[in-house]
C-alpha cells in the first residue's frame, strides 16, 4: 500500500513543483555564499581602532604621504619665472644687441656671474670706443666746415713774410718785366711781360702757392686755361698754361700745396718755349715780380 502510494507521488505533478523549487533554493543559496565576504578577509579589512595606524597624524587629520593630489594641469605651476608657486624658477635669458659682447648670457643670478661682468665690460667698452671715434669724426668735420666758414674772401689774409710756395719746379725762361721789354722766341719781337714763365713738362701738377678761394676760370688765347686765386690781404695769383681737365671751380677755397691741374701744351704764343706755366702776382690789381715772394 505504502510502496504504491509513493509511486504515485512521484509521478504526480507535486513532486516536480517541490524539486523545482528545491533546485532554485539550492541555487539562491549557493549565490549568497559565494557574495559573502570570508571571515578571512574581514579581519584584514576591519581597523583595529585601538592600534596607532602610521598613516594618521597624532591630529587626526591625514598624514603626508595620504594628501589627495587635487592638483590639475591648469593648477600646476608651469615654471614661469616670477610666480608665487613652489615650483623651481627657471634661468631668465636676457637679451642684448645682436653681435655684442653680451650676447646669450643666461643666468637667473647673471649679476654674480664673472664671465657675465667681464662681457658686459667688454661691451661697454666698445660702446664707449665707437662714441668717441664717433665725436672725433664729426669734431673733424664741424672744424673743417668752420674753417671753411671762417676762409671767406673778406677773411683771409696774406702773410708776406712766409711768401708763397713755388707752384712747379723748373727754370724761368722769361722774367718779369712790366717796363722794359724783353724778347720772345716764339712771337721774334720785344714786348713786357707783367708775369714769370717757368719751364715745366706737359702734364707735370701745378699746386697753389698760398690758401684761397678761386675768383675766376677763363680760356684766353695766350694764356689758355687760366686760374685766378684771391689769397687776400688784396693779393692774388694767376695761373695760365693750364689743361683744360680741371676739377676745381669757381668759390671752391684751395689750400696752400693743394694742386690746381696740370700743364697743358703751350699756347702758339710760346710754341718755342714750350710747356710752361704762366704765373702771375697782384696787389690790388697792380702786379708785382712773383721773384720777391717765391720762398725756396
Amino acid at each position: 500500500m505504502k510502496k504504491h502510494s509513493l509511486a504515485e507521488f512521484f509521478k504526480s505533478k507535486s513532486f516536480y513543483v517541490l524539486l523545482g523549487i528545491g533546485a532554485l533554493a539550492i541555487i539562491a543559496i549557493t549565490v549568497v555564499s559565494l557574495n559573502q565576504p570570508s571571515g578571512k578577509n574581514e579581519g584584514q579589512n576591519l581597523a583595529d581602532l585601538n592600534t596607532p595606524d602610521s598613516n594618521v597624524a597624532d591630529n587626526g587629520s591625514l598624514g603626508a604621504t595620504d594628501v589627495p593630489d587635487n592638483t590639475t594641469p591648469s593648477d600646476t605651476a608651469k615654471n614661469v619665472p616670477g610666480s608665487s608657486s613652489g615650483g623651481t624658477k627657471e634661468a631668465q635669458v636676457t637679451p642684448t644687441e645682436p653681435g655684442g659682447a653680451g650676447d646669450n648670457l643666461e643666468s637667473a643670478n647673471a649679476e654674480d656671474d664673472p664671465n657675465y661682468k667681464h662681457a658686459l665690460e667688454e661691451k661697454e667698452a666698445a660702446e664707449k670706443a665707437a662714441d668717441a671715434s664717433k665725436g672725433k669724426q664729426e669734431d673733424t668735420a664741424k672744424a673743417a666746415d668752420d674753417t671753411k666758414e671762417v676762409m671767406t674772401a673778406d677773411s683771409l689774409y696774406f702773410d708776406t713774410e712766409k711768401g708763397l710756395s713755388w707752384p712747379i719746379n723748373g727754370d724761368v725762361l722769361i722774367n718779369y718785366s712790366p717796363d722794359r721789354v724783353i724778347y720772345f722766341k716764339t712771337l721774334e719781337q720785344f714786348r713786357c711781360n707783367p708775369a714769370v714763365v717757368i719751364q715745366a713738362k706737359v702734364g707735370a701738377e701745378v699746386t697753389n702757392a698760398a690758401t684761397g678761394i678761386i675768383t675766376s676760370i677763363t680760356k684766353e688765347d695766350e694764356t689758355g686755361v687760366t686760374v685766378k686765386v684771391n689769397i687776400g690781404s688784396g693779393y692774388s695769383l694767376v695761373y695760365g698754361q693750364l689743361d683744360d681737365s680741371l676739377k676745381a671751380k669757381v668759390g671752391d677755397m684751395v689750400e696752400k700745396g693743394e694742386v690746381l691741374g696740370t700743364i697743358a701744351k703751350p699756347t702758339m704764343y710760346y710754341s718755342v718755349e714750350g710747356g710752361n706755366l704762366y704765373f702771375m702776382v697782384e696787389k690790388n690789381k697792380e702786379t708785382l715780380d712773383p721773384m720777391t715772394l717765391l720762398k725756396k
